[in-house]
């Protein structure tokens, strides 16, 4: 199976994503899979949260959801939403042959020194959620949301559950990782410790991962720096199959037997 990593901007305007995301689909019609970034239909923290339902959002999704099941499109979407429950969640939400499958709601809510962080906005996840990505259900996968992977310290006071040992013990093969993490300056640092987590992770638990991160910074602004986490498709090994350019929008594939 051909997966793909979308680097792409993520905009406060979901009519703007969805054009985004369109093109991704459209350039990568070889793909089997297409992974996308935190919040990349929605916006991160801006749409499907506990103080904003805009409908323009409903509008794009289910635009985008005809065009999935029309073509018979897999794709894992990162995306806030409001579930019937009218509880918003960060999720990402999984469609094979345009119908969904389930969605994964992100646990490990960002809690900001100082500040209410993604507590604010969305009600955690408490499960990891599986799903099976070929016809005869064989080719098992998980996802992942950003600060789920490396419990970034400041923000993580409960420290690092290691999902990763969860989803390795049920069978998974794969891991879907959507990340939005840009801020105003880069951070050397910053994107050593999140490429160190995404390929120690991997090869520690036997798990391919396939990790797309927004190029706008988390307010959906236009941000010209060079991303905090890279984007590309990791091996069991911690290698880098292939990895999508440090700046700016762009794609990678790679075949998984």
């Amino acid at each position: 199976m051909i997966f793909t990593a979308s680097q792409q901007p993520v905009f406060a305007d979901p009519k703007e994503n969805l054009k985004c995301i369109m093109d991704v689909l459209d350039t990568n019609k070889e793909s089997d899979w297409i992974l996308t970034p935190e919040g990349s239909l929605s916006g991160y923290c801006l749409n499907q949260t506990h103080e904003k339902n805009d409908p323009t959002y409903t509008e794009v999704l289910k635009e985008l959801e005809t065009y999935l099941l029309n073509n018979r499109r897999n794709i894992a979407l990162g995306t806030g939403h409001i579930e019937p429950d009218g509880l918003p969640y960060n999720q990402i939400r999984v469609y094979k042959e345009g119908v969904l499958q389930g969605a994964y709601n992100k646990q490990l809510l960002t809690n900001d020194v100082g500040a209410p962080g993604e507590f604010y906005y969305y009600v955690p996840g408490n499960t990891c959620n599986f799903f099976y990505l070929d016809a005869v259900d064989r080719f098992k996968a998980s996802a992942l949301i950003c600060n789920d992977v490396w419990a970034f310290p400041r923000m993580s006071p409960k420290g690092n559950p290691y999902f990763y040992r969860h989803i390795s013990e049920a069978g998974a093969r794969i891991v879907f990782v959507s990340v939005n993490c840009c801020t105003d300056e880069f951070d050397q640092t910053v994107y050593n410790y999140h490429d160190s987590h995404l390929r120690l992770l991997s090869k520690q638990f036997n798990l391919h991962t396939v990790v797309s991160s927004a190029c706008t910074d988390m307010r959906g602004d236009e941000y010209n720096g060079k991303v905090q986490c890279p984007s590309g498709i990791i091996d069991p090994n911690g290698e880098w199959i292939t990895k999508c350019k440090d700046v700016g929008m762009d794609s990678v594939s790679a075949e998984i037997l």
